[in-house]
């Protein structure tokens, strides 16, 4: 796990600024620093080490201070969080066939060993131990289809000096992130988008259309495009080449339909395996491992099958509250004492919310939706004093059928036209919306419907958009379709693929990648290795939801494990923040000195009229406004950071 950037051009003004984009990615490699300039004419290579390069990087190459060479090369730059093969062999850039191929890799290929072996046998020869050389070699060895044989989490550049070629990949599910930009001068890429910004002659530019869309959705829309025009993101299961000053992306993988007759003891028995080889193959790792551990299923899930996997005491890291609403800390105090593991636990705390919420929107580097950021950064924070590998359990729902109890257990009768059991379930729709009224039960059983009735600009939820900004937009680019499509044969498979593609894990993985590694922390998530994806995706309806009971299946494969505590569990509060406690009180004053001015051109984007009224509201207690206030505060801050291309390399 590392930070990686690279540029292709000729100016040698623009070479240099990769020293400072290096700086900018500290947090995500402090071990190791390397650099490597190549000549895209001749071949030719300089081996640069950095200011945080080691000891014995220092002394094999000069400190990159000055490199004036006006011919086009290729720069190439690593920030190095060691994780496997912790000596010099792991030192990157790295190179094969030499100099031909040079690599800058950031994530992690758990099935390398295996890889080794058979690369081995076809006739590669090693020089160490690293994942990094094994992916060089499966990429000399079967070109872009080696990508397909990795199971891990992967971003990464190799450049090709025989083809005077850029390939870059990144993983299946967007567990690492890419980052790219272009133009006639050069072509660059990074692990984060302040190296990019780095490179501009000019402030950047915001996409104002993007600024709606999140007030009313959040993240819940996976795109290539990013907040700032001429930065963009490469797609999860997508490469790039950069070949000739043009730029090509091709997806490499795609979630398969798949075909069984297995009974639903066989589909158990798998889910089970899948999962413990999951969790087994996120153990390879040099330096100490955690988990974190909630409370829930899916964390606990982890921490059960981490037991039997690592055959020693596990250090757990939790978010624990003062405020008993919030607060699980009898589920996670069952779970540790059950697995005898080394319980650490943090309390996050209102008095710190101005300072750490600030590093929070810094390192993020979008606006975020909602403050279960908040005790996450404590659980990483906390963590960093102990491993520097953590499991977490992201994942699990969208996989398994988490999000699908019964608005969308009736939702799926619907669509699948099961007439005899729409009529047998006919009293649970009255249920439902007895329970729940008829804007949750419309939105739920009626999707698309609701949101053509609520996306017009006359609906409530629009008012906090600045008139000017809403009117210069169409219904289309204020839409958000929940509709999934169709392609594994029932409705909440397809809605299954929709999360993970389009609505929820493409946010979630950003934001856990973001806060691990401000934290010098690798994130690893049992839960997206892509054998059990494809097994939970093409399961059918019944085992993903059962009458308003989520993920049936998987219930029922991890229940021996775990204690019945948690196996019965049914009120699981989802990552609980006090955060409405907390605006209403103690931080009320720093809501409204951040949002009650507009000087980082917040007004641009909202209504001040509507903001207003919509404080009173909520301070008064009439109406909760807090997500809406978390979402204003993080799009302030996200405007302040950007405003300028002056960024602190002292945040953490």
């Amino acid at each position: 796990m590392c930070g990686i950037n690279g540029i292709i051009t000729a100016d040698p003004d623009l070479k240099n600024k990769i020293i400072y984009a290096n700086k900018l990615l500290r947090h995500r490699g402090p071990d190791d620093e390397g650099f490597i300039f190549i000549n895209n004419a001749t071949g030719k290579f300089s081996n640069y080490s950095g200011e945080s390069s080691t000891a014995e990087i220092k002394e094999l190459y000069p400190l990159l201070i000055n490199h004036s060479s006006s011919d086009e090369e290729v720069v190439l730059a690593h920030r190095r969080l060691a994780i496997i093969d912790l000596s010099i062999n792991g030192h990157c850039p790295m190179s094969l066939e030499n100099g031909r191929l040079w690599i800058t890799y950031n994530g992690e290929i758990y099935n390398y060993i295996e890889l080794k072996q058979q690369l081995i046998s076809l006739g590669h020869t090693f020089t160490g131990n690293s994942d990094t050389e094994v992916i060089l070699h499966s990429y000399l060895e079967w070109g872009h289809e080696c990508l397909n044989k990795f199971n891990g989490m992967w971003a990464f550049a190799i450049w090709d000096s025989k083809f005077k070629r850029l390939f870059a990949a990144r993983d299946r599910f967007g567990v690492k992130p890419f980052y790219f930009s272009f133009n006639t001068k050069y072509f660059a890429f990074s692990s984060e988008i302040k190296p990019l910004i780095n490179y501009f002659n000019k402030d950047p530019e915001i996409r104002s259309s993007k600024i709606p869309f999140y007030l009313i959705y959040g993240n819940r829309l996976n795109t290539n495009e990013t907040y700032f025009k001429d930065i963009f993101s490469l797609p999860a299961s997508s490469y790039l080449i950069f070949e000739n000053n043009n730029v090509k992306v091709n997806q490499y993988y795609d979630i398969p339909k798949l075909l069984h007759n297995k009974s639903e003891e066989e589909l158990k028995s798998e889910l089970f395996y899948l999962l413990e080889d999951s969790v087994r193959l996120r153990f390879r790792s040099d330096v100490p491992v955690g988990t974190c551990l909630s409370g829930g299923f899916d964390s606990s899930s982890i921490v059960a099958l981490s037991s039997r996997v690592f055959n020693k005491r596990l250090n757990t890291f939790s978010a624990v509250w003062d405020e008993k609403s919030c607060d699980e800390s009898e589920y996670i105090d069952i779970v540790n004492y059950e697995f005898q593991c080394f319980p650490n636990k943090v309390i996050p705390r209102v008095n710190e919310f101005p300072e750490i919420f600030e590093k929070l929107c810094y390192f993020q580097e979008i606006p975020t939706e909602g403050p279960g950021l908040y005790p996450q950064w404590y659980v990483m924070a906390s963590a960093k004093e102990k491993v520097k590998v953590l499991l977490d359990g992201q994942g699990g729902d969208e996989v398994f059928g988490g999000y699908f109890q019964i608005g969308a257990y009736l939702r799926s009768i619907i669509k699948d036209r099961k007439i005899f059991k729409l009529a047998f379930e006919f009293p649970e729709f009255f249920k439902f919306l007895n329970k729940n009224g008829i804007h949750s039960f419309s939105s739920w059983l009626f999707p698309r419907q609701y949101g053509f009735l609520t996306r017009s600009k006359l609906s409530e939820k629009f008012d906090i958009i600045n008139k000017d900004l809403a009117d210069s937009l169409n219904n289309d680019e204020l839409y958000f379709d929940s509709n999934p499509s169709k392609k594994f044969g029932n409705y909440l498979s397809d809605l299954s693929y929709h999360f993970i593609r389009n609505i929820t894990i493409p946010a979630l993985l950003h934001y856990e990648d973001r806060s691990s590694m401000a934290h010098s922390i690798e994130s690893r998530v049992p839960f997206l290795d892509y054998r059990l994806v494809e097994l939970g995706v093409n399961l059918s309806s019944i085992q993903l939801s059962q009458r308003g009971v989520s993920r049936p299946l998987y219930r029922k494969a991890l229940k021996s494990l775990l204690p019945q505590a948690i196996v019965n569990r049914k009120d699981k509060l989802g990552f609980p923040v006090p955060f409405e406690i907390w605006s209403k009180s103690t931080l009320k004053d720093y809501i409204i000195d951040n949002l009650n001015n507009n000087r980082n051109g917040l007004y641009n984007y909202i209504n001040q009229r509507k903001l207003i009224h919509n404080l009173n509201e909520h301070f008064n207690g009439k109406k909760n406004y807090s997500w809406e206030i978390w979402r204003l505060l993080s799009l302030n801050n996200f405007l302040k950071i950007f405003s300028n291309k002056q960024f602190n390399l002292d945040t953490i």
